[in-house]
């Protein structure tokens, strides 16, 4: 949903927009602190000093014909345990394959790592394509793994509000995947688009000529105003909002997953994850669910560090890496290393 962090390509008159709301104000002077600590420091430790590394970086790789269609992909030294790929936030409409987290770091050394950028919503590319993207980046990985002489086992895929939808959405609807699907990792992510909570959240934030904006872009179809109320939707509109919600994709041969989602969120409907949860129960899926009380909303407590990374709240991130590692144990075929410091 609505960016990660205020970065990516906004204008000024986005940046003062935002500041007229008071979720974003916080958000938006944080970045400019940060920023300029940043530049007086000239760099933002993330706890790896040059003998620690033990991973090589490939940058802005081309998987597809747009100029979007980068991702950044890490190669450990030793045999990868799999695959984990990560997709930004940022409303389907802004944010980058920088805007990755730092606890990520966790595991470069025994995973091939990948952030990807994809192309934004507008009047002529949809949902599908974004889809599409994820897919090509996915079978690019794979491809790219095999170049290298690298076994890429399983594909752990994750994300962040907007990202956590793309992954949902590939990971629950993809029968024969480039990789196959260890588990996957929502954060705070839109399982259920034609939930009318997002309407009223919307409203709330007088947002509510972006929420029929998006609704246009993702489904390439045409929303009246009375189409979508906070009383349910046109039989249209639902059908055309359903099939772009990740939650009417799940099955009993749907891959585990990790949600994290803080009941504070005032975006992506809380209520969401919760109705996930209860249907993960249902088909009898292997899940864990992180639900959160501590206040940190929707943007989890993230802050901005130099290259456009997100430090996330540090003890929500404590308990993402140690799912993981319970997670990795299970699906990955192999027990995760003992770390000295698992949240850096």
């Amino acid at each position: 949903m609505p960016p990660s962090v205020p970065c990516g390509k906004f204008s000024l008159a986005k940046l003062f927009f935002l500041y007229e709301n008071n979720l974003m104000r916080k958000i938006i002077i944080s970045f400019f602190i940060v920023c300029g600590l940043c530049a007086l420091a000239g760099c933002v430790s993330t706890g790896n000093t040059p003998q620690d590394i033990r991973y090589t970086l490939h940058k802005d790789l081309s998987y597809g014909a747009y100029e979007r269609n980068l991702v950044d992909i890490s190669i450990p030294h030793t045999a990868p345990q799999g695959v984990i790929l990560f997709i930004h936030g940022g409303i389907w409409m802004y944010g980058d394959k920088s805007n990755c987290p730092i606890f990520l770091d966790t595991f470069r050394d025994r995973f091939v790592t990948a952030s990807m950028s994809h192309r934004y919503l507008d009047e002529t590319t949809h949902m599908q394509d974004l889809e599409g993207d994820v897919a090509a980046a996915v079978s690019f990985i794979r491809d790219f793994c095999a170049e290298q002489n690298i076994d890429p086992g399983k594909l752990i895929l994750m994300g962040h509000s907007s990202g956590a939808h793309l992954a949902m959405l590939y990971a629950y609807k993809q029968h024969e995947p480039a990789l196959p699907i260890a588990f996957c990792v929502n954060m705070a992510g839109p399982a259920d688009l034609a939930d009318t909570a997002f309407l009223y959240n919307f409203k709330k934030l007088r947002w509510e000529k972006l929420f029929y904006e998006l609704a246009e872009k993702a489904t390439g179809h045409h929303i009246e105003t009375g189409d979508i109320t906070s009383e349910g939707y046109s039989e249209s509109s639902l059908k055309i909002l359903e099939a772009i919600s990740p939650i009417y994709f799940v099955t009993a041969e749907s891959p585990p997953t990790i949600i994290a989602h803080d009941a504070a969120d005032r975006l992506v409907p809380y209520a969401n994850s919760t109705a996930l949860n209860s249907v993960f129960n249902v088909y009898g899926i292997d899940h864990e669910f992180i639900a959160l009380y501590s206040g940190i909303g929707h943007f989890l407590g993230a802050k901005l560090v130099k290259g456009g990374a997100l430090l996330y709240d540090k003890p929500l991130e404590e308990r993402i890496i140690r799912a993981m590692n319970e997670y990795i144990e299970k699906y990955c075929g192999h027990p995760p290393k003992k770390q000295e410091n698992e949240s850096r």
